[in-house]
């Protein structure tokens, strides 16, 4: 009798039938390393028919775009996509199967469980919610900071989701929480 024993692997088993990566078209070489210098992020899908149709989300994006993009898989249906382009500059993006796509400005947080989003819009100067892919907005009016300086380089207070859901709501460069919110899009 063998005292080998084989654990199961921890790595979740990769999913063919929907996913995002970054694909390297073009590299350079400095200090003895090799870096990308340009690429294109790819979305593959397998279709209900079996065919699998492949999307370029992303084009030419470039070394430094390269080097500021994040892809996080939130479920098996949304990926999240980031790209940074310097202090106070950048992207959030949710995309899904077939031509499901959402964008935000840098301002972002997302609660994975209730598929609500939320984000700071700089015309109307306060956050709204959304649930993932939809249009319809709900203002969180206890973040309204139209009062506040007009050319301000960021929003006057900072949201975020915690754990359970909630939002929490805290001024900007503090971590003293002014108030928590109930998850905007759970009575939706």
């Amino acid at each position: 009798m063998s005292s080998t024993s084989w654990a199961k692997s921890t790595e979740p088993e990769f999913d063919n039938s929907f996913y995002i990566s970054k694909i390297c078209t073009s590299y350079i070489t400095q200090n003895d390393a090799e870096y990308c210098d340009d690429g294109y992020i790819l979305k593959s899908e397998t279709l209900a028919n079996g065919q699998t149709k492949e999307t370029v989300l992303m084009d030419e994006i470039g070394a430094y775009g390269w080097n500021h993009i994040s892809i996080n898989k939130i479920d098996t249906e949304t990926y999240h996509v980031y790209v940074g382009c310097g202090t106070s500059c950048g992207a959030n993006m949710l995309f899904g199967r077939d031509s499901k796509e959402q964008d935000f400005g840098l301002y972002f947080d997302r609660h994975a469980n209730s598929r609500c989003t939320i984000e700071y819009d700089n015309d109307k100067k306060q956050w709204v919610a959304r649930r993932f892919f939809s249009n319809k907005e709900s203002l969180l009016p206890l973040t309204d900071d139209s009062d506040a300086f007009a050319f301000a380089a960021y929003p006057k207070y900072r949201v975020e989701f915690d754990q359970k859901g909630r939002l929490i709501v805290k001024e900007n460069f503090s971590d003293e929480v002014i108030q928590t919110l109930p998850n905007p899009c759970s009575s939706k």
